[in-house]
């Protein structure tokens, strides 16, 4: 299993792009997974630089409906002939963050209108439940809550039917690909809380090693006891290599670098991680 970066918020490498967002390239076996999109054309170019055809797209794989992750849909540059895109009905409605003390105001959903990408509509899957995409390939669905510390996200609101109402980013969903008897997991922004996520992956997976986490974590504003708790956990999982992106922040990035040692990869855009 091959995982590229194509988005990210950091870049180090000459000739390509940073955007604050996410979008992965994952090949296993014979298989090419599209995982986010950015908020811009920025993973196109990206992926060009780095020689990855994106033609070659079995799916795409919409980890839930923030610009930074969705926005770059837009820009798919083979929609004659797209893949199947899978994402949550909540990905599509309009989405807000709350900036003020009198209303939601700032639009943090995806940035374009859907009526106007045919092939979109077409080619959408939507899904709240766990779905085999195929042998080994799982979509988690929507992410319950099980661990004591990890609340629901606060903040954000969602429009439906006209209406401003919470948004608990029930749309986000993992990506679950089972390999050798082990299982690699993504995750775009954590946004329901990493342990929980991991919890839930592993009910799914059952007796399973993690073997790979790829995800944004959302950790940047956290309290340090929020973090040192988070990271206690994460070591219970005993995962191979962790690898966090985009959201997680520095702070968190480096808490976990010097908790998990060579078992952390800090990694940014152009970047592969073979496993």
């Amino acid at each position: 299993m091959k995982v590229h970066i194509l988005t990210d918020d950091r870049v180090r490498k000459r000739g390509l792009l940073a955007e604050h967002g996410l979008s992965l390239w994952i090949e296993k076996d014979d298989k090419n997974i599209l995982f986010d999109t950015g908020q811009s054309s920025v993973f196109s170019h990206n992926a060009k630089t780095m020689g990855i055809d994106l033609e070659k797209a079995d799916y795409i794989v919409i980890s839930h409906g923030h610009y930074d992750h969705c926005g770059g849909l837009q820009y798919f540059p083979h929609a004659d002939k797209g893949p199947l895109i899978y994402a949550h009905p909540d990905a599509l409605q309009k989405k807000f963050a709350f900036t003020n003390q009198d209303e939601p105001s700032r639009e943090v959903g995806i940035p374009f209108e859907i009526s106007g990408q045919n092939w979109i509509q077409k080619q959408i899957i939507y899904t709240r439940e766990l779905i085999e995409i195929e042998k080994g390939i799982l979509l988690s669905g929507e992410i319950p809550y099980t661990c004591n510390f990890e609340e629901a996200p606060k903040n954000f609101y969602l429009e439906m039917n006209g209406k401003l109402l919470p948004d608990l980013i029930l749309d986000e969903q993992m990506l679950i690909i089972e390999d050798n008897g082990e299982a690699a997991i993504f995750l775009g922004c954590s946004h329901p809380g990493i342990i929980n996520s991991l919890q839930y992956a592993q009910k799914l997976i059952g007796d399973k090693r993690i073997k790979l986490l790829v995800a944004g974590m959302h950790l940047e504003s956290v309290t340090s006891l929020r973090l040192q708790k988070t990271i206690s956990n994460l070591l219970e999982f005993n995962i191979q290599r962790v690898v966090p992106l985009h959201c997680t922040g520095f702070r968190a990035m480096g808490e976990i670098k010097r908790s998990l040692g060579e078992n952390c990869l800090i990694c940014s855009v152009g970047d592969t991680i073979e496993i």
